[in-house]
């Protein structure tokens, strides 16, 4: 490959290299937002009120799902577990 080839592939690879860059979750944001819900439930804040403060960082689907989600789990599922399990899936993406 003549050098100005490979310079026109770098420079045609570079803007979809930062477009997926981009495009990657924040992984510990998420985590902390689902264990914010956990220690809710543990907690006792109603199913109620968690969908309401989900609300405001989520749209409405994804904020009602997780609180069901959440909601649904036996106590005993109640633990950090659920964030760090949350991560590692969110970064397998």
């Amino acid at each position: 490959m003549t050098p100005r080839i490979f310079l026109a592939v770098l420079v045609l690879a570079a803007p979809m290299a930062m477009a997926q860059e981009a495009l990657k979750p924040d992984c510990d944001a998420q985590a902390a937002l689902v264990m914010d819900v956990v220690n809710d439930r543990v907690d006792g804040v109603r199913k109620g009120k968690a969908r309401r403060v989900l609300r405001a960082a989520l749209d409405r689907t994804a904020a009602d799902m997780l609180a069901d989600w959440v909601y649904a789990l036996p106590e005993e599922q109640l633990t950090d577990e659920i964030g760090k399990t949350w991560k590692t899936q969110c970064a397998a993406m």
